[in-house]
C-alpha cells in the first residue's frame, strides 16, 4: 500500500493533483476486468479527511477562506466519501481503519488528507506549546507508517517564504517544515507542485 507526500505553495495545484493520485489508487487497486471502475458499494473504501474544521470553528472568520473552501468541495470528486468538522485527526483515522478491516478493502482503502498544515494549526496554538505540537507530528508520522491501507498526505510549503518578525509565525513555519520532512520520511514517493506541475523529490 503506497504512502505519497505532496506539498507546494498556496494554489500551486497541490490538492487537484491530491485528488487525482488518490483516485488513481484506488482504481488501480480495484481495476476489474481491464476496467477502472468505481461503484457505489465501494466507495466506502475511499477517503477524504478535510481538516479545515479542526480547532473548534466550523467556519472561518474570512470569507476569502471560506469561499475556498467551498471552491475545493465543488471540485472534489464524489467518489470520496468526506470526513469534515471532526475532533481529532487520528480518532477519525481509527475510524476509517475499522471500516476498511475486512481484507478486500483493507488492500484497496484509500485515505487522503488535505490539509496538515491547517491540522498543526489546531494543534499548536502559541510558542509555549511547540514540544507538545512536535510530539504530535512525531506521533503522527509513526501511525502513517504502520496505517495498512494507501495514504496520500498535503501540506502548504512555507519555507521559502520571508521569515516572519512574529515568534509564533516563525515557530509555526519551522514545525511545518519539520513535519514536512516527517512526512517525507515516512512516505514511499513525495512531491512539490509548482504552478499545477508535480515535481518528483523522491
Amino acid at each position: 500500500m503506497a504512502k505519497i507526500f505532496i506539498t507546494g505553495g498556496i494554489s500551486s495545484g497541490k490538492s487537484s493533483f491530491a485528488e487525482e493520485t488518490a483516485l488513481s489508487l484506488y482504481k488501480s487497486a480495484n481495476a476489474a476486468g481491464g476496467r477502472q471502475v468505481i461503484s457505489e458499494k465501494s466507495r466506502a473504501s475511499l477517503h477524504f479527511i478535510a481538516t479545515a474544521g479542526l480547532g473548534g470553528e466550523n467556519e472561518y472568520e474570512d470569507a476569502e477562506m471560506d469561499l475556498k473552501i467551498e471552491r475545493h468541495k465543488e471540485r472534489r470528486d464524489r467518489a470520496f466519501t468526506v470526513h469534515e468538522n471532526f475532533a481529532e485527526l487520528q480518532a477519525e483515522i481509527d475510524g476509517i481503519r475499522k471500516s476498511l478491516s475486512f481484507e478486500p478493502a483493507l488492500k484497496s482503502g484509500v485515505i487522503l488528507i488535505d490539509s496538515m498544515t491547517l491540522w498543526l494549526a489546531s494543534i499548536f496554538k502559541d510558542v509555549s506549546g511547540y514540544d507538545t505540537a512536535l510530539e504530535s507530528v512525531i506521533k503522527f508520522s509513526e501511525l502513517l507508517s504502520k496505517l495498512e491501507c494507501s495514504v496520500v498526505t498535503v501540506a502548504d510549503s512555507l519555507g521559502f517564504n520571508m521569515v516572519p518578525v512574529d515568534a509564533y509565525a516563525r515557530k509555526f513555519i519551522e514545525l511545518n517544515g519539520l513535519m514536512e520532512q516527517e512526512l517525507s520520511a515516512v512516505s514511499d514517493k513525495a512531491y512539490c507542485v509548482i504552478a499545477g506541475n508535480p515535481v518528483a523529490l523522491k
